[in-house]
């Protein structure tokens, strides 16, 4: 058995432009080009390179074209989906970590902080090591994209609490718009501070 890593479709047609140009470059067939810059990216092989991202496909697809929410992870371990429109995703902080860490950033730093220094990326290190663990991600997976924000907080709250702390809407990264904490009769009874 081998480790399965997480790769983005993007990266992987990088891969093979790479490849590409190793056999045009060195004459060797397809397959062993493939196989080498596989190897170079840290991969056993391409058919690993093709695995990792048929599992990360999912993840991927929800991300730009439907939905993924972020629980705090202790909301999280109330949260019930009978109907199973809701499916834990624990790829998904890799995708989603960024927008997570960057709002974070932009809230502490008043919006002002750049993102490409090295003292952002180390930052970014220690608190995707450490802080991401407090989320659990879920992937939606009904037929039917929810239409708003709003309309995925709806569907949230007949599964939890709480509502989501994050979203991920057709691409559109977004704080919840509600902290509130209803009961069945629709009262607030929390205020995520």
């Amino acid at each position: 058995m081998h480790t399965q890593y997480i790769i983005a479709s993007a990266d992987v047609e990088r891969l093979k432009q790479k490849a590409r140009k190793l056999k045009r470059d060195s004459g060797i067939s397809h397959h062993d080009a493939l196989d080498q810059i596989a190897k170079a990216a840290g991969f056993n092989h391409w058919h690993h390179v093709s695995e990792s991202a048929k599992a990360f496909k999912p993840t991927e697809q929800a991300y730009y074209f439907g939905v993924i929410i972020a629980m705090d992870v202790k909301d999280a371990m109330n949260f019930r989906d009978p109907s199973g429109r809701f499916k834990e995703d624990p790829l998904a902080y890799a995708i989603c970590a960024d927008d997570i860490y960057s709002f974070i950033r932009e809230a502490d730093d008043e919006g002002e902080f750049d993102t490409t220094g090295q003292e952002y990326k180390s930052d970014l290190e220690d608190w995707f090591s450490d802080a991401i663990m407090n989320y659990l991600f879920f992937r939606y997976t009904g037929p039917d994209v929810p239409d708003s924000v709003e309309d995925v907080v709806t569907m949230v709250r007949e599964c939890s609490f709480w509502p989501p702390e994050f979203i991920w809407h057709k691409g559109t990264f977004q704080e919840c718009p509600s902290h509130d904490a209803l009961n069945e009769d629709g009262e607030i009874v929390g205020i995520r501070l």
